[in-house]
């Protein structure tokens, strides 16, 4: 009867000492994720400029402002002539562009960035045949 005594007795042991492991990590994981998202919530801050926020949210399908995923916004003036429509247009999005809303891009970074849009010198495409290269 000790013998099996003594079984369940280290085997309480094991489960407690490997669950307590096992909590160790989750907690470790649990404060890795709550600074993760710190970082990502300070990322979104108003103090972002135009530009800054242009890289952030844009930059990766309009390169450089040039035509990439998304088109090139040199036509920028010609299909939203006002800031309004440009602001609507970027906070439902449409096709592969997704909407930015408010709880992504508040209403002061969205400021920020019409104005650095419209600030935005592309460059045009030479008319012609281009040359070999």
């Amino acid at each position: 009867m000790s013998n099996i005594a003594g079984r369940v007795t280290l085997l309480i042991v094991l489960v407690a000492t490997t669950g307590g492991c096992a909590m160790s990590e989750e907690i470790r994981r649990i404060e890795e994720m709550k600074k993760l998202n710190q970082r990502r919530d300070q990322q979104m801050t108003t103090d972002l400029s135009g530009q800054q926020i242009f890289v952030r949210s844009c930059n990766s399908c309009h390169p450089g402002a040039k035509a990439g995923m998304g088109p090139a916004l040199d036509m920028l003036q010609d299909h939203f002539p006002t800031d309004d429509k440009l602001k609507k247009f970027i906070r439902t999005g449409v096709g592969s562009m997704p909407p930015q809303p408010k709880s992504i891009l508040d209403d002061q970074e969205l400021d920020n960035l019409v104005a650095y849009l419209r600030s935005l010198k592309v460059e045009e495409k030479p008319f012609g045949p281009q040359p070999a290269r």
